[in-house]
Parts: structure tokens; C-alpha cells; sequence
């Protein structure tokens, strides 16, 4: 009994936990909401970061140049020598007549032999000139440890960018769907009255094929515009890093956009201070620079200043102790100048100053393309503020055509053909409104991405 109470209760906790977690996952998500997911979720930008992380060591790296340099060796051992067997010329005595001494080639053996070998060390060197290679080597590094962070932050903005995209074409799509379904439904009602009219005689059956025709139309859009609404959720799931068809329901923005007016000169002003992209470029030019400085340095000389103490005994403890006596020690400066290397550092010369004018023809290509940007996306967001001015009177007109085409329809004065473009007029303003709306947040999105400052 006690283990069936033991396990209700487990169930229970399980079945809380789990309707806790499908209430937080059913929850309509913010735009903000989004973005944080899509952040924390994308391994891309994880990757970027880490490499920015790699780029920081390079710089410490490149720090180690001209700090001091200290090793020391430790060696305990013992070495043996075996019996060697030499060819010598060997003493067989003395010439009876000149009393010379006469010598025989033999083979001589030497017995083998084992002692204790000890040693301790220490080095040290530091570099005292290189015509300033070694700092160029730092400012390098830190160039490109500048580029990694810009480059990071860049794809970061492309994640809040695509999220900001794709959120709004959700919704967007949601929006249509609602406009088709309204469609559809006034479709289908009025198919209804003129059966009915048709039933006692007010209508010809031409009517109700029309109708019927235009009934059909809409119920294709609307299963067309459902599938669109699919692929949007798919869409903004894998730009959070989620299953595609993961379930999602995200809040709607409910006031009409308002921007403040912007200046094409000022958009690319605030650009070139803050786009990540643009200051990576800028960046990854400085590398190169100070590249092709440190390769021009490899054909000076350098100087170093350096030292040895060693000690070495037999005797393991003789080694490490009675320190006047088994060392030896070195002091001295040392100049090093490459005389030739197969024209590898000519090489190296050649190919920095590349690296500089591709990075500089680099720049200078996406600074064209950010005023290309800043410019469709402004003509996008004073074309999307006129349309919606034009389409709100558009609309009001729309609908009032559609109501009096009804009306005349009713009392045998209008056309079936009338209701049916009017019903058209209304939907397509409905649809240009709602088009409007959320293509200007998009274009809005894509401006501030260009200035540099989405998500800022």
C-alpha cells in the first residue's frame, strides 16, 4: 500500500511538471522572446564567440615576445659503457739491430665502464631590439582580436535581424489568413443568397455558377494562405534554433508603426561608426597593414641578450649543494640577421601587402552595399507610409462599394459581377494594409541592422 501511495504521488508530481511545461511552451512569445532564444540556441554565433575567445590568446601569444624567457633542466641518470674492440698498433718489442720498437696491428679491447650522470640548468634570454617587429606582432594580434569581436557581434545582429524578419512575416501571414478566411466566409454567404434567390426566381442560374465559382476561388486562397502560414512558422522556428514544426504562437503588435524620419546621409554616417561588419572589415585592413610591417622586419637583425648556469656531477647531491664548486655559467648578447631563405621573407612581404588591398577592396564593397541597404530600406519605409495612407481611404471606399453593390444586387438593380469585384477591392485593401504594416517593421528592422543598431 504504501509503494501504490508512493507511486500516485510521483505520477501527480510528473503530471504538474508536465502541464507546467506545455503551459510555459503554449505561451505566445514575444519578439523579445524570440530573439533571447534564438541567441542562446544558435551555434553559429556560439562558434564566433569561441573564436573571438582564440583570437584574445593570439594576443597573448604575441605578448610572450618580449617578456623574459626562462627554462631550466633537470637530469638524473646513469650511463653505462660496454667492452669496445679497436684496431690499434700494439708494443711486440724492441728491433735487435736499430732498437726501434717494433709495433703489431691488433685488436685491442677496452673494458666497459658505468657512471652516474647529473645535471641541473637554468636559460634565460630577452629580447632587447627587433625594430619594433615584436610590438607590431601585438598590434597585429590585436587587430585581429578586434575583427573576431566585430565579426561575433555582426553574426549576433544577423540572428536578431532574421528573428526580427521572420517574426514579422508570421505575422504577416496570420494577418492574410485572417483576411482570407473573412473572404471566404463572405464568399460563402453570399453563395447562399443567391441560391435562395435563385430558389424563388429573383436571380438566373448564371448566378449561382458564379458564385459558386467565386466561392471556390477563395476557399483555394485560403488553403493556399494556411500552407503559407506553415512555412512562416517553420521558418521562424529554425531561426530559433527549434524542430521546424514545433508548435508556436507568438503575440501580435497591434499599433501601426511609427518611424522617425531619417536622413540617407545620416543612416550612413551612424553606419560607418556602428555597423559590426563594416568595423571587422576596417579591422582585418589594420591586420594587414601591421603585416606587412612585421614580414618587412624579418630582413633586419635583432638583438637578444642571454644567459647559462649549469652544475653537473656524478654525485646526485654534490649537484645541489656546495655551490662554489661543478658549475659553469654563460653571459652574452646575440644578434640574429637572416641572410638568405629562398626568398620566403620577400614572399611573405608580397603576400601582407595582398592581404591589405583585398581587405581594402573589401571595405569599400560593403560600404557600397550599406548605402545600398540604407537606401531600399528608407524608399521601402516612405513607399509603406504612403501606401498605408492611400489604402486606409482605398479601404473605407472599398467597403462602401461592396455594401451598396450588395444592396443594388438585393433589389434586382446590380449584378452579381458588381459584389464580386468589390469583394475583391475589399480583400486585396485588406491584404495591401496588412502587407503594410508588417513589411515597413521589416524594412525597419533591416535599417537599424544597417546602422548598426538592431538589438541595441
Amino acid at each position: 500500500m504504501k509503494h501504490v501511495k508512493t507511486l500516485l504521488i510521483f505520477c501527480a508530481v510528473a503530471l504538474f511538471a508536465a502541464n507546467s511545461v506545455f503551459a510555459q511552451n503554449g505561451r505566445p512569445l514575444t519578439l523579445d522572446e524570440c530573439v533571447g532564444i534564438a541567441l542562446n540556441d544558435n551555434s553559429t554565433l556560439r562558434n564566433a564567440e569561441r573564436r573571438a575567445q582564440i583570437a584574445g590568446t593570439n594576443v597573448m601569444t604575441a605578448r610572450a615576445s618580449i617578456l623574459p624567457s626562462i627554462n631550466s633542466t633537470l637530469q638524473s641518470g646513469k650511463i653505462r659503457q660496454g667492452d669496445r674492440t679497436l684496431l690499434g698498433d700494439v708494443p711486440v718489442g724492441l728491433d735487435p739491430n736499430t732498437g726501434q720498437v717494433l709495433y703489431q696491428r691488433r685488436t685491442i679491447t677496452q673494458p666497459g665502464y658505468s657512471s652516474n650522470s647529473n645535471s641541473a640548468q637554468i636559460n634565460a634570454s630577452l629580447l632587447l631590439f627587433d625594430f619594433g617587429a615584436s610590438w607590431n606582432r601585438i598590434r597585429q594580434a590585436n587587430a585581429a582580436e578586434d575583427a573576431s569581436t566585430k565579426t561575433y557581434q555582426s553574426i549576433k545582429q544577423n540572428t536578431i535581424l532574421l528573428v526580427h524578419q521572420r517574426y514579422f512575416g508570421y505575422l504577416k501571414e496570420l494577418q492574410l489568413l485572417g483576411v482570407d478566411e473573412e473572404a471566404a466566409k463572405s464568399s460563402e454567404e453570399q453563395l447562399k443568397r443567391t441560391e435562395t434567390m435563385y430558389e424563388i426566381g429573383s436571380v438566373a442560374q448564371g448566378d449561382v455558377f458564379r458564385a459558386r465559382t467565386q466561392h471556390g476561388q477563395d476557399r483555394i486562397s485560403l488553403i493556399m494562405q494556411k500552407n503559407l502560414v506553415t512555412n512562416a512558422r517553420y521558418l521562424l522556428n529554425v531561426a530559433m534554433g527549434r524542430p521546424a514544426d514545433a508548435e508556436l504562437s507568438v503575440v501580435d503588435i497591434e499599433e501601426e508603426p511609427q518611424f522617425r524620419d531619417y536622413n540617407l546621409e545620416e543612416v550612413i554616417k551612424v553606419a560607418v561608426e556602428k555597423n559590426p561588419e563594416l568595423q571587422s572589415v576596417q579591422h582585418e585592413m589594420k591586420r594587414a597593414q601591421i603585416g606587412r610591417r612585421v614580414a618587412m622586419s624579418a630582413f633586419l637583425p635583432s638583438f637578444s641578450v642571454g644567459g647559462t648556469y649549469s652544475r653537473s656531477h656524478n654525485e646526485f647531491d654534490r649537484v645541489y649543494s656546495d655551490f662554489g664548486k661543478n658549475w659553469f655559467g654563460s653571459v652574452g648578447l646575440s644578434m640574429r640577421l637572416n641572410l638568405f631563405n629562398g626568398f620566403a621573407d620577400q614572399a611573405n612581404v608580397e603576400r601582407e601587402t595582398l592581404n591589405y588591398r583585398i581587405a581594402e577592396e573589401d571595405y569599400q564593397n560593403r560600404l557600397r552595399n550599406l548605402r545600398l541597404e540604407a537606401e531600399q530600406a528608407l524608399l521601402s519605409l516612405e513607399a509603406w507610409k504612403e501606401i498605408t495612407a492611400i489604402n486606409k481611404d482605398n479601404l473605407a471606399s472599398a467597403q462602401e462599394d461592396l455594401r451598396l453593390a450588395q444592396e443594388r444586387y438585393r433589389v434586382g438593380a446590380g449584378t452579381l459581377l458588381d459584389i464580386i469585384n468589390a469583394q475583391v477591392n475589399v480583400t486585396r485593401a485588406k491584404s495591401t494594409l496588412v502587407r503594410a504594416k508588417y513589411d515597413s517593421k521589416i524594412a525597419h528592422a533591416q535599417l537599424r541592422a544597417t546602422m548598426g543598431t538592431l538589438g541595441q
